[in-house]
């Protein structure tokens, strides 16, 4: 399994070293998924905001024993940001190693989602945000200090392009 050296990151976080290396379509077990999620609009999906932690980061989380990890992808956004996945595709798999603590891989994917009017933030979680995807980098906490968020969301906005194209076409052929 080989890794893009130039999309490992070192992040250094209470007196720990935690690495996270890209290795791209690799075929693991993955411990946590994350969702670079789009709504009918275009906008993106960030959730945070605690009052206690006010940053914003990637709808998603770990993946619970016997679940797959687009269950656990869907069960997660419901939970963080009462939000129902219409479509999903995987965008790559990352490596995560904290100082020998853990270690585990965490799966991407790109979503496209609906919002329900009824949210109640729960947990760590303070409000969902939608970005426009032109502030996400900034938005997103990691955004502008990890190489990899720029190829996740170039990935990712690649993926929506090509789903707006195909529903347009597709509501084309039933006019």
């Amino acid at each position: 399994m080989g890794s893009d050296e130039s999309l490992t990151h070192h992040w250094h976080f209470r007196g720990r070293t935690i690495t996270f290396t890209w290795l791209g379509d690799a075929d693991v077990a993955p411990s946590r998924v994350y969702a670079l999620a789009f709504t009918c609009d275009g906008s993106m999906l960030l959730v945070g905001g605690h009052r206690e932690n006010p940053e914003y980061w990637l709808p998603g989380g770990g993946v619970e024993e016997g679940e797959s990890a687009e269950g656990a992808l869907i069960r997660e956004l419901q939970e963080e940001a009462g939000a129902t996945v219409e479509r999903m595709k995987p965008l790559g798999v990352q490596h995560v190693e904290d100082d020998g603590w853990l270690s585990g891989y965490h799966y991407f994917y790109w979503c496209r989602v609906a919002l329900s009017d009824n949210y109640t933030p729960l947990h760590e979680i303070g409000r969902r945000k939608l970005v426009d995807p032109s502030d996400f980098l900034d938005e997103l906490f990691w955004g502008r200090t990890d190489p990899k968020a720029a190829m996740l969301l170039a990935r990712s906005l690649e993926m929506e392009r090509s789903y707006r194209k195909s529903k347009d076409t597709r509501d084309a052929q039933r006019s």
